[in-house]
């Protein structure tokens, strides 16, 4: 006798009101033919090539069924997975002639780890868009775990050391990002029009720039590799040429990857050599840290916000922009060339934090906040980062422009993402478990700008608060 089916009483249970009819019906139909089931356990297999076989211990029926059934709350996007894919212009390509029936070539986005006899392609039996890998042999799998066990071997950068450079050396090369992806970015001119006419009329050729990405001891870890190919995939991608500065124990690793690697030094003396180089070639400098994932902004008529609240809802609204860093680097120079006030700005740069409701409580553009050194242009400016720092010297080469030039260009609707204190390697390397060489840094900050850096209390005693205004007498530059 078929046992009566009870509804269920859980938070789940209105959803199925909105499940379409005949998937309520497909699915009420799995449910009575699972109740049938007297076994202790029940094998389910794939179709294709790919089998596996799930033990589904005798359990109550509602939990059977709520294993089977999952409810959705999107139903926008279900409908949206099933709608038929338009062919391309010329439709759709013909599929090699050893694939098998009930598959065609899929036209988008290929992954980066398949070997280059595999194919990609789409299931047409599937009610929802579901990619399959094609084998030399005409076998379809649909896992990455199964096709690398059917080869043997490990795919994309995860073949060790030698496997990770090899596959870093063919990205850059083919200047493509870690996923053998190129990097996509919303049209320079859409950036563009957001500056005035004075200020469109000031933007420099990606040419008048020299980009200096600033690294060390990155070249052989496995994150590390990932965002150097990252940072060169972006940059070249965007027109630029950078050069790359490293300390001399990895020169060799860097340029083993096919960068164009010279000798910095440390972290200062890096910085220092890359703004000598841009100096001699008469270009504004624009450094950048090789862990950057993305530049965006954020287009809005917002001045300033008073509560977090409001700056966050101001920033859903805004118009964001995915943008290139050689974008960035003109809008900000352009910015820096047409400023009205008085003194020229020769430092730039963007919002230090990734809290986009937090810079909505700044203006656009400020001219004495804190600029930070994982992205900034130098516009032939005779200062230069103090050699008494090995950590915080941003902060410091900040207030050395303040106070020479009277002012710098922040703007608070530019964002960058990077691996901050993440990243092994780099200035990260420079730092000890216990804080004693930052606190040291500050110290000289304290000593050299008084009253200008203050702890901030809510992260300990290894972060401070800038605040220019409140500087006391003279530097000691």
């Amino acid at each position: 006798m078929e046992r009566q089916l009870r509804p269920r009483r859980n938070k789940h249970s209105p959803q199925i009101r909105h499940r379409p009819a005949a998937a309520l019906s497909e699915a009420t139909t799995r449910k009575r033919k699972f109740s049938q089931i007297a076994d202790d356990s029940v094998s389910l297999h794939k179709p294709d090539d790919e089998a596996t076989t799930m033990a589904i211990p005798q359990v109550k029926q509602d939990i059977a069924w709520r294993a089977l059934d999952r409810p959705y709350k999107d139903h926008d996007g279900w409908k949206k997975r099933r709608q038929q894919e338009q062919p391309p212009p010329g439709g759709w390509p013909k599929p090699p002639a050893h694939w098998p029936p009930g598959v065609r070539v899929d036209v988008g986005r290929r992954v980066y780890w398949l070997p280059p006899d595999w194919g990609q392609g789409v299931k047409l039996t599937c009610p929802s868009r579901l990619v399959t890998y094609v084998s030399p042999e005409g076998r379809t799998f649909y896992h990455r775990h199964v096709v690398e066990r059917i080869v043997g071997r490990k795919l994309g950068p995860s073949d060790g050391k030698e496997g990770l450079i090899n596959w870093a050396k063919t990205q850059i090369k083919s200047k493509k990002d870690f996923r053998a992806q190129t990097p996509k970015f919303h049209a320079d001119a859409r950036l563009f029009a957001c500056l005035s006419k004075k200020e469109q009329s000031a933007l420099a050729a990606p040419k008048d720039f020299h980009f200096a990405v600033i690294s060390a001891l990155r070249a052989t870890d496995m994150k590390g590799v990932r965002g150097i190919v990252n940072v060169q995939a972006q940059l070249t991608a965007s027109g630029a040429e950078p050069k790359w500065y490293v300390d001399e124990a990895s020169l060799q690793d860097y340029l083993a990857l096919g960068l164009d690697a010279v000798v910095g030094g440390k972290l200062v003396p890096a910085r220092n050599k890359a703004l000598q180089d841009a100096a001699r070639m008469k270009k504004a400098c624009v450094q950048v840290s090789d862990d950057i994932c993305s530049w965006s902004y954020y287009d809005s008529n917002v001045v300033a916000i008073k509560s977090l609240q409001a700056g966050n809802l101001a920033a859903k609204k805004a118009c964001r922009m995915r943008i290139s860093p050689v974008a960035a680097a003109r809008f900000l120079l352009a910015k820096m060339r047409a400023s009205r006030s008085n003194e020229r700005p020769k430092l730039g740069g963007v919002f230090p934090l990734a809290n986009t409701g937090a810079a909505f409580l700044h203006k656009g553009i400020t001219n004495e906040h804190f600029i930070l050194g994982d992205f900034f242009v130098h516009d032939l400016s005779p200062c230069r980062f103090d050699q008494r720092m090995t950590l915080k010297e941003d902060y410091d080469f900040t207030c050395t422009h303040l106070a020479r030039h009277g002012t710098i260009l922040r703007c608070n609707r530019m964002f960058i993402q990077a691996l901050h204190e993440t990243n092994a390697g780099g200035a990260v390397a420079a730092r000890d478990d216990s804080g004693h060489k930052e606190r040291a840094n500050i110290r000289v900050l304290q000593e050299k700008w008084p009253g200008v850096f203050h702890i901030n209390g809510n992260r300990g005693d290894t972060q401070v608060i800038m605040c220019w205004k409140r500087r006391k007498g003279a530097t000691h530059e």
